[in-house]
């Protein structure tokens, strides 16, 4: 009988070239190969690349939000007051995480404490907002939101093709984009806010020996007017001298 015979061709009996402890041993190897096959497709499932991808991109810890103390004025029985410069502007979840980690870096647990935030290259000189504890937190937003602010550094200005000059002023609920264009001769700002409305002034104009250019509203005493200096900046002047310098606001292209 040849070995590689499939059926005896007298008694019809399968691999009949094959012993009982071969037999045996092929089936083993088959179940083997199941097995392992079945394992690496569990293992690939577990470790799918959409899967490592979310692994490596969670973080292990999450971090509060950056912040500086430039000033922390505290003297037992007195209340704490403390000066903070944030990188950025913060929602109120994040600003009352950053407010109660700031209260615990003293070792004596103050009664009161109030805490007064900047941010990083706001233009406004006062607070863009306080936390204070009294016993319990109050937050209090004077600068433009987060949300607010996010609006009005993605506003697209291309309506303007004649643009003379744009400019982002932080103040609070008056925050605003300010564009400046000519029309008919005529100088014009219109003043963009983060719900969509706008204001539009006209100016009579005056060109300055440093090659600025003053812009006065005739409907506004107390020589108060608006002056675009030649690095493009837009300065605020009032009866005591400048009181804003605003710089460039690049719109999105």
């Amino acid at each position: 009988m040849d070995t590689t015979a499939k059926i005896c061709p007298s008694c019809g009996t399968k691999n009949p070239g094959l012993s009982t402890s071969q037999k045996v041993f092929r089936l083993a190897t088959l179940l083997l190969i199941i097995v392992v096959v079945v394992s690496m497709c569990s293992i690939a499932s577990n470790n799918s690349p959409s899967e490592k991808a979310a692994k490596q991109a969670a973080p292990t810890t999450i971090l509060p939000p950056t912040y500086s103390i430039t000033k922390d004025d505290f003297q037992e029985g007195r209340p704490r007051k403390v000066e903070v410069i944030l990188p950025k502007r913060l929602n109120e979840a994040d600003l009352v995480e950053v407010a109660e980690a700031i209260r615990v870096t003293t070792k004596i647990k103050p009664g009161r404490t109030f805490i007064g935030f900047r941010v990083e290259g706001q233009t406004e000189s006062t607070y863009w907002a306080n936390a204070s504890f009294d016993p319990d937190l109050k937050t209090s937003l004077f600068g433009l939101s987060l949300e607010d602010y996010e609006k009005l550094k993605a506003l697209d200005l291309k309506a303007y093709p004649n643009r003379m000059g744009s400019w982002l002023r932080d103040s609070g609920a008056m925050g605003n984009v300010m564009v400046l264009y000519k029309q008919n001769d005529k100088y014009l700002i219109d003043s963009i806010f983060p719900s969509g409305g706008k204001r539009t002034v006209e100016y009579n104009s005056k060109k300055l020996p440093d090659g600025g250019l003053r812009l006065d509203d005739p409907e506004t005493d107390f020589n108060e007017h608006y002056v675009v200096d030649a690095k493009g900046n837009l300065q605020g002047w009032g009866e005591n001298g400048v009181y804003m310098t605003l710089p460039p606001f690049k719109p999105v292209q």
